[in-house]
């Protein structure tokens, strides 16, 4: 109970520092909220009623007062309208976290699909020739930016071949490509850091022994060496899942995905600071969550920090 109690607080104590510094950063960026709420359809704002609006926003307050009026309505559930449409964030947000969390889960799914039994293959081949041409395009995936990868996707089976259309925006087959564009460094990523785990793994006395007993390598790798790598790989997904939650805003922008990632770029360009605001804070919030839980499910479920045995 005392460890869910730190955790809890850790999050807090991290949540109020982080938000405090998005608060500061929206703060001192050069356009004011005032100036752009009231030139949505107006463009020329008069200087008596910009200082009304800046009044009746409570910019004309000192940062801390205005950090605690916006934290304390945070913690009720308001968490403000946008300046542009002056539709409440949380309605403006659900459904593109919602679009987000479907292209990152399927991502997920898929290069866990990919990345564990290639894993389990790269570790137990021993040729080298194979071994160091597989490193390498393992190397050369995990390189390519994004964006690279997701124009050469859409070149070739959009423009070239017509498989799939260009915008992801009608879903279905139109998630085909940014779903790929993000698998291709995702699989790399996961193939690389699960080979480190088994390779490690193998290095243990007690696969020495399993070996000795005459036991299939295949079952030895199924039963022992991905149970006992597990909690190791829970982390590893969970940090991932977090990351492409925060990371799919190109993958989003270049396909016209309705995602998190794409509303966060359009409020960025329509200064929607409060928009702005709301999707960074949640999204480090999310991180947080995810770091703890995972940090917790690895001490509670790997047998070494407990001091057990391996079996």
């Amino acid at each position: 109970m005392f460890k869910v109690l730190k955790r809890i607080l850790t999050i807090f104590i991290l949540f109020v520092a982080i938000s405090f510094f998005v608060f500061l950063l929206i703060h001192i960026a050069p356009s004011d909220p005032a100036s752009v709420k009231m030139s949505v359809g107006t463009g020329r704002v008069s200087t008596e009623a910009l200082a009304l609006m800046r009044e009746e926003m409570g910019l004309n307050q000192p940062l801390l007062v205005q950090y605690g009026n916006w934290f304390l309505k945070f913690l009720q559930g308001d968490f403000g309208k946008s300046l542009i449409s002056d539709i409440p964030t949380k309605n403006l947000m659900i459904p593109a976290v919602m679009n987000t969390i479907q292209l990152s889960v399927i991502t997920l799914m898929v290069s866990l699909g990919i990345s564990i039994p290639l894993s389990i293959f790269f570790v137990r081949c021993h040729n080298r020739i194979v071994k160091s041409l597989f490193q390498l395009i393992l190397f050369f995936n995990m390189s390519l930016p994004s964006f690279v990868i997701g124009y050469f996707l859409m070149y070739v089976f959009s423009v070239q071949l017509k498989w799939f259309p260009l915008l992801a925006k009608q879903g279905g087959n139109g998630l085909m490509l940014p779903i790929l564009t993000l698998v291709i460094p995702m699989s790399a990523k996961f193939i690389q850091q699960f080979s480190v785990l088994l390779e490690q793994e193998l290095q243990q006395e007690y696969v020495k022994v399993l070996y000795y007993r005459g036991i299939e390598e295949s079952k030895i790798f199924q039963r022992h060496l991905l149970k006992n790598i597990f909690p190791t790989m829970v982390t590893i997904i969970l940090l991932s899942f977090a990351s492409l939650m925060a990371g799919v805003v190109v993958v989003e922008t270049i396909f016209y995905w309705p995602g998190i990632g794409k509303l966060l770029m359009d409020s960025i360009s329509s200064r929607d600071y409060p928009l702005v605001q709301m999707i960074v804070v949640s999204i480090s919030f999310l991180y947080l969550v995810l770091t703890q839980i995972s940090d917790g499910i690895q001490n509670r479920t790997d047998t070494r920090i407990k001091g057990g045995e391996l079996s």
